[in-house]
């Protein structure tokens, strides 16, 4: 009897987690790693999903979203990210400056 309570809460932190983890689209550490003049296709493979896209005034902006309503989107002009911007992902982080050392950071 006890096995199988254990057993059975292990089973649901596992579906628990995975839940979670479905519901995060882009996460902090992805974001970090979008910069300026990739291609859309190579910000597709940093946060692993198709994202969609934005109506825009000029140029093309792409948006991923997450379930918490927190966003990360990229503005896209001749094919190239000439910005990266977010909402809600990087409360850690707190300023430009800090986001800017996280970027460096990661390119390494």
């Amino acid at each position: 009897m006890r096995r199988l309570r254990l057993w059975t809460g292990a089973a649901l932190l596992g579906v628990t987690l995975t839940a979670c983890a479905a519901d995060q689209i882009v996460t902090p550490d992805e974001y970090t790693r979008l910069t300026p003049g990739m291609t859309l296709v190579q910000a597709q493979q940093v946060v692993g999903d198709q994202g969609q896209p934005v109506q825009a005034l000029a140029g093309q902006v792409h948006r991923w979203q997450n379930q918490d309503g927190s966003f990360a989107q990229g503005t896209f002009l001749a094919g190239r990210a000439v910005d990266f911007d977010q909402e809600g992902l990087m409360a850690e982080a707190g300023s430009k400056s800090k986001l800017k050392k996280l970027r460096k950071s990661n390119r390494r």
